[in-house]
């Protein structure tokens, strides 16, 4: 199991109640196809980049909006890849990062507390203060 399939998998458990988890599913078995050559790029970006927060919670963030907002990805590869697209604008503008630093937050709570509010259900995630004391 690669890096990506075990996060993948991961999140598509944890969320396996979130309206749209058959996406997250899929993602986490599309997962063990994703090339080895994009793997190791990602993998030199995250190191280049050298911030474990930040490329955590934009992980996270991305698979949180797949499982309850309408965010799509044909399959794990395009999200590894937009993945990969947005970690080399963190590297190449050091301003975007700062403003993704920042904005996960509050794209986080905007999501879950939107979401709920069309659900009508509040998601475990909604009741903490810190996600990750989830």
């Amino acid at each position: 199991m690669n890096p990506f399939e075990e996060i993948c998998t991961r999140y598509a458990d944890w969320l396996s109640g979130a309206p749209y988890a058959g996406r997250l599913a899929r993602l986490a078995k599309s997962s063990k196809f994703i090339d080895a050559a994009l793997l190791a790029h990602l993998a030199e970006l995250i190191e280049k980049l050298d911030d474990v927060q930040l490329t955590g919670n934009d992980i996270a963030i991305h698979l949180i909006e797949v499982g309850y907002c309408d965010a799509r990805y044909a399959n794990a590869t395009a999200f590894a890849s937009a993945l990969a697209a947005r970690l080399k604008r963190y590297i190449d503008n050091p301003i975007a990062a700062s403003d993704a630093r920042g904005d996960h937050s509050e794209r986080l709570w905007g999501m879950a507390v939107s979401r709920a509010a069309k659900l009508s259900k509040w998601p475990a995630m909604v009741l903490i203060k810190d996600v990750s004391d989830a």
